[in-house]
């Protein structure tokens, strides 16, 4: 019996990184926000049956999407805790323990002078500095995004995708601190998530009219009053 293929996805020090000082990124599904875990699965916190349509009352924990996005695929973390603070005339200041490698950079605002940055946030940009080279298979860029249901987080990350299967250096991240955030930004806080994918070409079609086979399908999985997304459309994802 063959085994199926696995991609790979390497993430290599960067050259001048100490190896082995550095915690390389994680599944995300090691991170998992505290808000869901302390999540009820069911409201009121007792499963019951709908009176209405007879489905179960299922909280944003029984999502399956909800978790397949917040688990999905890999997390940078902060390599040491960051000191946050502001001078008499409001500028930024970060400080952090290590002296052996930069953590955070300023970016000039000339480079982004047009972005709409949301008003709660700091108006100048800094950046976390990366020390793993992300590294995919031929045909495979990666999504650089901010972790998902993570709003605790007092900073926004900007998202882009990197062809990473041919770009040769690390990539570092672009983000914008909270206006009302001083303090330490502890090391292992996720800070990126990365989600490979393959490239391909795509078209549209727009449908004029209703798939009656589809509505078949829907209407048989309506016979469960809860899981239906789980029991009849979900693939397990696995990253390792």
């Amino acid at each position: 019996m063959f085994r199926k293929k696995e991609n790979v996805i390497k993430f290599i020090p960067a050259i001048g990184t100490e190896a082995g000082v550095y915690d390389p990124p994680v599944p995300a599904s090691k991170i998992i926000p505290e808000w869901y875990k302390n999540q009820n699965k069911y409201t009121g916190g007792t499963k019951h049956y709908s009176q209405e349509n007879g489905t179960i009352n299922h909280t944003i924990k029984g999502c399956m999407p909800v978790f397949d996005m917040m688990s999905a695929v890999y997390l940078y973390t902060l390599l040491a805790d960051v000191m946050f603070s502001k001078d008499n005339n409001g500028n930024i200041n970060t400080l952090w323990s290590t002296n052996s490698s930069t953590l955070i950079q300023s970016h000039p605002q000339q480079q982004y002078d047009s972005y709409n940055i949301p008003d709660e946030y700091e108006q100048v940009g800094l950046k976390f500095i990366n020390p793993w080279i992300t590294k995919t298979p031929s045909g495979y860029s990666c999504l650089f995004i901010q972790p998902t249901f993570r709003d605790d987080l007092p900073f926004y990350v900007l998202p882009a995708i990197v062809d990473t299967d041919t770009h040769p250096i690390n990539v570092n991240f672009p983000f914008f601190i909270r206006k009302d955030f001083e303090g330490i930004l502890p090391m292992g806080t996720p800070i990126m998530q990365i989600i490979p994918f393959k490239r391909e070409e795509w078209s549209h079609e727009v449908i004029s009219k209703h798939d009656e086979d589809l509505h078949k399908i829907w209407k048989r999985a309506e016979g469960k009053g809860s899981n239906r997304y789980k029991t009849f459309f979900r693939s397990k994802k696995e990253w390792k």
